[in-house]
């Protein structure tokens, strides 16, 4: 975890279970999963439903990482353009790429239903353009979504528009997505978490992978702990941003970690959430360094943003998110502000998640690029696919040729002179 982070506002409001202990000594194991987010958990309940032996390893604590700490946002569709992602795949595969990109909102809706997991789930987002090419960019996405049959996009076209959806100036438009929407994140981990149990999954937390050797050809997998090393006859990676050196080179090139913060107010008052956004639906801009915000289930205003390839510090992220909020609601001046935290998003070259394959028993995905509440679970299902010899989804993304970072020893510095670029991109409305 970044040092210095401290647990986001949902660890405040659970009773945080432990799921597992760490193993004493050697281990030898049909499947190991490292990484005890949306994706790894996914995997090992997915492969335990299956009938598989499945080990999970995290470093911390089921949630600890970026799946426990994110902003809640459940997002339909790809990071980036649909058509991009699929214009890198067969032309056969289009209807294939576009159900993964919209089938994770249903597999939570069914999760919740199947495991009794209520993890606040509501429905509505919507996107707030700042200027007329965001609305053309809004406009581009509706007509694409709609040729491939989504139908709850609705465009707002102009500021009188927004208003029943919004009380603020800071938007000249938008578009309102009723088949996305927002959830406490954590509370939905923990809640498959439980699943993965129940269904038969070992979890070991508190058990940091130090070293990963894939195995070669058909060879086993070794992972190194300070309680002992795992002999793993199949490995799953599912740290993302979170494994950081320990993943194979090859993965650490074509990732970067970026830095987004979140402050939460103290609760306020109904008529006051009625009057900001009457139907509470989680709200975020189309800036590249973008704003994202809702109201949780309290009634607190979690507010994110600050994307940064640079390490963030506490007093400043305070002080920037609540000139961020106030430029949106003026009427929040004032309010206290309860806990502010930060943590990880892994993000590729061409935002698309890479999917990918080390031997012939090691298998990976990384980079959801800010999707990942709803695509993690359906890549720890495509995951848990190809495991199990269904390769069919993951062989088309893996096939997805992914570009490494530019910079070698300089690409932090390198990355974070870009993000500057689009930040100015954003405030001069460009």
């Amino acid at each position: 975890m970044i040092a210095g982070s401290p647990p986001s506002i949902y660890a405040d409001d659970v009773d945080w279970p432990s799921f597992g202990e760490p193993p004493e000594g050697d281990q030898h194991v049909d499947v190991a999963v490292v990484g005890g987010g949306f994706t790894g958990v996914s995997v090992a309940l997915n492969l335990a439903e299956k009938g598989y032996s499945v080990h999970l390893y995290e470093a911390e604590r089921i949630g600890y990482g970026a799946s426990g700490r994110n902003g809640g946002q459940l997002c339909q569709g790809w990071t980036t353009d649909f058509s991009k992602v699929a214009g890198r795949l067969p032309a056969s595969d289009r209807r294939m790429t576009w159900d993964v990109g919209v089938m994770g909102r249903q597999i939570i809706i069914d999760r919740c239903e199947r495991h009794g997991i209520d993890p606040d789930l509501r429905f509505g987002y919507l996107y707030g353009g700042l200027h007329q090419r965001h609305m053309n960019e809004l406009q581009d996405m509706k007509d694409e979504w709609a040729g491939e049959g989504y139908k709850d996009l609705e465009l707002l076209p102009d500021a009188a528009a927004m208003a029943p959806h919004i009380n603020t100036d800071e938007y000249v438009g938008g578009m309102l997505d009723h088949g996305s929407g927002h959830l406490n994140p954590l509370k939905y981990l923990h809640g498959l978490a439980g699943a993965a149990k129940s269904a038969g999954a070992v979890i070991h937390e508190h058990c940091r992978i130090n070293r990963i050797v894939p195995g070669e050809g058909e060879g086993a997998s070794m992972l190194h702990h300070d309680h002992g090393v795992v002999r793993a006859d199949r490995l799953v990676l599912a740290g993302n941003a979170y494994l950081d050196r320990t993943a194979p080179r090859m993965m650490q090139q074509r990732l970067a970690p970026v830095t987004s913060a979140i402050m939460a107010t103290a609760p306020i008052s109904d008529n006051q959430i009625r009057d900001l956004i009457p139907d509470r639906v989680a709200v975020a801009d189309c800036n590249t360094a973008l704003n994202y915000y809702r109201f949780d289930a309290r009634g607190r205003m979690l507010f994110g943003g600050r994307a940064s390839y640079l390490a963030q510090e506490g007093n400043d992220i305070r002080r920037d998110l609540t000139q961020r909020m106030l430029r949106v609601f003026p009427s929040l001046k004032g309010v206290e502000v309860e806990k502010t935290w930060w943590g990880r998003i892994g993000i590729t070259v061409d935002r698309i998640p890479h999917f990918g394959k080390i031997g012939q028993n090691t298998w990976f995905v990384q980079g959801f690029s800010g999707h990942g509440v709803a695509l993690s679970g359906t890549t720890g299902m495509i995951l848990a696919e190809a495991v199990a010899g269904d390769t069919g989804r993951f062989d088309a993304f893996a096939s997805i040729r992914h570009l490494p970072f530019p910079g070698g020893i300089f690409r932090t510095p390198a990355l974070a002179i870009g993000m500057a670029w689009y930040k100015l991109r954003d405030q001069l409305k460009l």
